[in-house]
């Protein structure tokens, strides 16, 4: 990440990226930015939540699922306040559950009355998620994929939450993908075939300060 970038974030947002990836330490940041997150987001010009959404209608027409999409199952995953969700309610997704690391979080999200069921506490890389396994025919995976947060091997975590034949879509930033090993690990699970690339919109908007890559894959367990 270039310093114009880091220059232009809130203080909150690059402590964000400053993150180790420890899980408690990202669940007691997103506690404390909890009241504060969408202001900070908001003022940089979020393109991501929008972006998710399209980027999921735009795998489903690729399926051809020929289904009303308030009758298609959603798992919001790292649903954070609920920003993603809001997208996806106003494009039409109506079967929505959100799961978050950060309690704090997942309550600014239940609040927005979306959701038919909103979890905070959840590791979605741990057993803690077991019972959400396979449990959805899509899922959305909005900002998880930042420097110090999950590394790119949580796809399969990710992943799992979506019945087979399933849709994941998901957001990556810039700065992530240069900084991990995000295109060898999305090589590698495509080609062992637990996922098929269905969309990869490059240089997408995400914040005045960046834009990212959405990718969606069908999920084959």
């Amino acid at each position: 990440m270039g310093d114009d970038e880091l220059d232009d974030m809130t203080e909150s947002m690059h402590d964000a990226m400053s993150l180790d990836g420890n899980v408690d330490k990202l669940r007691s940041f997103y506690d404390r930015w909890a009241d504060e997150y969408e202001a900070d987001v908001g003022s940089h010009g979020y393109g991501m939540p929008d972006m998710v959404a399209s980027t999921l209608a735009a795998a489903v027409d690729v399926l051809g699922w020929e289904v009303d999409r308030t009758k298609i199952a959603v798992i919001d995953a790292g649903c954070g306040t609920g920003l993603v969700g809001e997208a996806l309610r106003t494009a039409g997704w109506t079967d929505l559950r959100g799961v978050d690391l950060s309690k704090e979080m997942a309550e600014k999200a239940a609040a927005r009355g979306i959701y038919r069921s909103v979890e905070g506490g959840i590791d979605l890389t741990s057993a803690a998620a077991d019972h959400l396994r396979g449990s959805s025919d899509a899922v959305t995976v909005g900002g998880v994929f930042t420097v110090g947060h999950v590394p790119p091997t949580a796809l399969i975590s990710m992943a799992s939450l979506a019945r087979s034949g399933g849709v994941l879509a998901v957001s990556t930033r810039d700065a992530y993908q240069r900084d991990t090993d995000w295109h060898g690990v999305v090589a590698e699970l495509e080609s062992d075939g637990l996922l098929e690339r269905l969309v990869h919109t490059a240089n997408g908007p995400y914040t005045m300060d960046s834009t990212g890559d959405y990718w969606a894959w069908k999920v084959n367990h």
